[in-house]
């Protein structure tokens, strides 16, 4: 069973054009910062519909949702008007679930809807008069066995009545029939970005199927998403940009992700500009394999030497005993999509600074991530720490900081 969300719209006074900008754990932390829409400019509203099943002349329950809604008098009646072809015959109030934030901490509370039979696409829900019935944050309205009309793009409409005043709030809905193909596309997206820094990606999705869909939308990167649903015509597309900062924890590459319930795009980001460090195990006076990594640095030439700088003295760290057979060396060169290992000249290497001397019969210009691993340094004491990797060649030396723990 498919699950479909819409973006609403609003109006109260005036007509308010509304975008989803959360998830429904952002509605109930949301719910406190709202301001009265009788007393106040209207705010934006944010409304979620869902529809399960949302395909043509099927049996589906609907569930109306709403964030930032403030009404102070007490709720007496709810009104829904769908297009024409909607049908809620044969339900009546035991198909109507309406739950109310009375108190704006974000709960949910049930109030009971008085007895009553239901018809045609249109109708009205009384609410029970021994209940409070006021609104302050947020609303939810089920209703179960809704006749979903002929597939297309439509506009219902649910009004809440204090019989004083009414506030309408209008959706999009989309009802499918099957036909639909939402196709996603990566517009531009950056190949590389410098830990820290912004991803910013332009995508498009189309439904090249023949008929009207409703898809929820999601683009991931590293730990970032966004979702968002769209009623699409055929033929009709729907435009975005995603923003993701990085950080040193997606070196050395991540996937950029646009997926539709139909299909997937993804690109590799490489992400660098930063080395880490990784201690397995991190613990003091351990011996450990130091892993020291990046997506891609911006290095000129060739690297013909590696050398690390730990803190060192009596509770600093220990390089005495190993060799070149303790460190491995791995460049992603010119031309090349995966890292490629180096060999690393004779030597011996003590204290807490090492150089690694590479084999000059390998090309080692950087056109990607870079890892250097080295097997059996002795941990310092526990504490924070930095830590330095200098690279060095014919055309530049640079030397790069990075922190730690034990």
């Amino acid at each position: 069973m498919n699950r479909r969300h819409f973006i609403l719209s609003a109006s109260a006074l005036a007509t308010i054009s509304l975008t989803i900008s959360g998830t429904m754990a952002s509605f109930a932390n949301s719910a406190s910062a709202l301001a009265n829409f009788q007393t106040v400019v209207p705010i934006e509203t944010e409304t979620r519909l869902e529809l399960v099943p949302d395909s043509a002349g099927q049996g589906s329950t609907h569930t109306w949702d709403f964030a930032y809604l403030t009404i102070e008098d007490d709720v007496d009646t709810i009104t829904v008007d769908y297009p024409l072809g909607t049908s809620l015959e044969g339900l009546d109030n035991k198909n109507v679930i309406v739950e109310l934030d009375r108190s704006g901490d974000g709960d949910l509370r049930e109030i009971k809807v008085n007895k009553d039979t239901y018809s045609g696409s249109r109708d009205t829900f009384d609410l029970a008069g021994n209940f409070n019935t006021n609104i302050e944050g947020r609303a939810r309205v089920t209703i179960e066995g809704v006749t979903n009309p002929d597939a297309g793009v439509y506009e219902p409409e649910m009004t809440f009545n204090t019989g004083t005043d009414s506030r309408t709030l209008s959706a999009e809905m989309g009802v499918t029939d099957n036909g639909a193909f939402y196709e996603p596309t990566i517009d531009s997206a950056p190949s590389e970005v410098t830990a820290g820094d912004d991803l910013l990606a332009d995508y498009t999705v189309t439904n090249t199927g023949v008929g009207p869909g409703n898809q929820e939308i999601t683009v991931t990167a590293g730990s970032g998403e966004e979702s968002t649903t769209k009623a699409l015509d055929a033929g009709d597309s729907y435009s975005d940009t995603f923003s993701y900062t990085t950080s040193t924890d997606d070196a050395p590459s991540i996937d950029l992700v646009v997926a539709t319930e139909d299909a997937t795009v993804s690109q590799e980001v490489i992400v660098g500009g930063e080395w880490a460090l990784d201690l397995d195990p991190a613990k003091q006076n351990s011996s450990s394999i130091h892993t020291w990594s990046t997506g891609f640095i911006d290095y000129q030439g060739e690297v013909d030497t590696i050398t690390v700088d730990y803190p060192g003295g009596n509770q600093g760290a220990s390089l005495d005993g190993l060799t070149e057979q303790d460190v491995t060396v791995e460049i992603t060169r010119q031309g090349e999509d995966e890292p490629t290992v180096i060999d690393v000249n004779t030597g011996s290497y003590s204290g807490s600074t090492a150089t690694f001397e590479l084999d000059g019969r390998f090309d080692t210009d950087i056109d990607g991530p870079v890892i250097v691993t080295i097997n059996g340094v002795d941990n310092p004491n526990k504490g924070d720490y930095t830590a330095d990797i200098t690279l060095d060649g014919t055309e530049e030396t640079a030397t790069y900081t990075v922190s730690f723990t034990i």
